[in-house]
């Protein structure tokens, strides 16, 4: 019995394990977005492309000249990294090789199994040196000596390009992402997927674009991130490459109407939503109490900013007030969300509310004294108001004033993401992704992990989708599959 077939008969036995599934990744559950930009090697079928790269395997519809899911949920690889990929002319097999070992995929189960060697490839497509001829895009300023010259004057080297024999070269580049160029005009066109950078701390849905921020760590392309969820494509707003908008930390964002607004460790940030472009910003010469921006919030055609020293408000004029300045001194102010006629204030000395009509302060005290200390996020569905902190999760019924209380320590990052609606609170823990699921008569939670497809477990940022959950982490951005029927929970 070959290896393959035993871990293939292994698999299935798992799965008719009663309450089973253990230690094996459910297909579907997970799929990662990462920063795809770095590219190891190239491989083409006659239908498509695939590009082993630091962030995982990405493949390319040459039929239908799109991105398709990134092959980054698969089980069975450990996280490992795709050094060389490989794959049959008919598209049936498809192998990668690791810093430790070889694998092949099985769609089936979308799961790598290990292999011993690689089999003989049915595939004609030539690895080839840089064409003498290869020309630049608009995209590209020129194209020389294996490597490519953006419009900023950025140098990326050429990786990998493939002639798959039907007239296309398909380009690997170290930092500048996949390219595709025809063997006859030779013209490199870019081929943007995934995210700037791996850290992922904001994240915004506008209709069925996810906007996407996190800090640089060691990016080398940095800013804004525009995930096209209906088309799964890519644009970008690049920070340090332009005067207006100087490399830094993405730490929220808010889109009203046609403006983004971008809180940075630099500032906030104002963009035109249509043309990508900084139209305005504010720090403290404009009289925003901090650099530093945690959060935001609009009221109307006003704008609240939660900075690391007190919360401020920016009005039609571009007016800037400081609010309760005694109140919020030196404090951080983490979240801010609008209730009605109350604006909730999540801050380092606890929860509060302002009545807006009135500008009436007054600071939250449950029953239980569960806010003993700081708040770090809040979030409002339906009836239910839930406040974040470092020792777990409290909700309000706003109609009756009962409070439920749900415990799980988390420390040592300086914010915890939350999102809810009526069945499930989701946040960030010590362990990973913690759901509590509302809807069963017993107080119920699971953790996840990345043995379950997250990215990582340390979680900065949630978003709710639908059955879906939007993780995003230092990693990359995880969509998690958290309603999936198939899991046993």
């Amino acid at each position: 019995m070959s290896r393959r077939l035993l871990s293939i008969l292994l698999a299935v036995g798992l799965i008719c394990l009663p309450g089973g599934l253990a230690g094996m990744r459910l297909k579907g559950q997970a799929v990662t977005w990462a920063d795809f930009n770095y590219v190891h090697h190239v491989s083409s079928s006659i239908s498509h492309v695939y590009f082993a790269t630091t962030g995982g395997l990405i493949r390319y519809n040459k039929v239908d000249q799109s991105w398709e899911l990134p092959l980054t949920g698969a089980d069975g690889m450990f996280d490992e990294q795709p050094r060389r990929v490989w794959v049959d002319w008919s598209d049936d097999h498809l192998f990668v090789e690791t810093d430790f070992s070889l694998y092949e995929y099985d769609p089936t189960f979308d799961r790598w199994y290990p292999m011993a060697e690689l089999p003989e490839i049915d595939n004609t497509v030539l690895h080839i040196q840089t064409p003498e001829d290869l020309l630049p895009s608009p995209q590209l300023d020129f194209v020389h000596d294996d490597r490519v010259t953006d419009s900023y004057s950025r140098a990326f080297a050429i990786t990998d390009i493939l002639d798959d024999q039907t007239g296309n070269l398909w380009i690997g580049t170290w930092g500048f992402g996949a390219g595709q160029a025809s063997s006859s005009a030779r013209v490199m066109e870019q081929l943007p997927y995934g995210l700037l950078q791996n850290h992922v701390q904001a994240l915004h849905m506008d209709n069925s674009t996810l906007w996407v921020g996190g800090h640089m760590r060691h990016s080398y392309r940095t800013g804004l991130t525009l995930f096209y969820l209906d088309e799964n494509s890519f644009a970008y707003l690049e920070s340090g490459v332009q005067p207006d908008f100087p490399a830094t930390d993405v730490n929220c964002i808010e889109v009203v109407g046609d403006r983004v607004y971008i809180g940075t460790h630099d500032g906030l940030y104002v963009v035109d939503a249509e043309t990508l472009t900084i139209t305005n910003r504010y720090g403290r010469r404009q009289g925003l109490s901090d650099f530093e921006i945690l959060s935001l919030e609009p009221v109307g055609d006003s704008l609240f900013v939660g900075t690391t020293h007190g919360i401020d408000l920016i009005e039609p004029g571009d007016s800037v007030r400081h609010l309760y300045p005694t109140q919020f001194a030196g404090q951080n102010i983490h979240d801010l969300e609008r209730v009605d006629d109350y604006l909730w204030i999540a801050s380092s000395i606890g929860a509060y509310r302002l009545l807006l009509k009135e500008a009436r302060l007054q600071k939250f005290d449950d029953p239980g004294n569960f806010l003993f200390g700081l708040a770090y996020n809040i979030e409002r569905y339906n009836e239910m108001l839930w406040i974040a902190t470092d020792v777990g999760v409290l909700g309000l019924n706003l109609e009756t004033g009962a409070t439920e209380t749900f415990r799980e320590s988390m420390r040592g990052y300086g914010r915890r993401a939350l999102a809810v609606n009526d069945l499930i609170v989701a946040m960030a823990s010590d362990r990973g992704l913690t759901i509590y699921f509302r809807a069963r008569k017993k107080q119920f939670s699971r953790t996840f992990t990345t043995d379950d497809g997250l990215a990582s477990n340390r979680i900065l940022a949630l978003l709710l989708d639908g059955d879906y959950i939007w993780v995003g982490t230092d990693l990359g951005l995880t969509r998690f599959l958290w309603n999936n029927p198939d899991r046993i929970d």
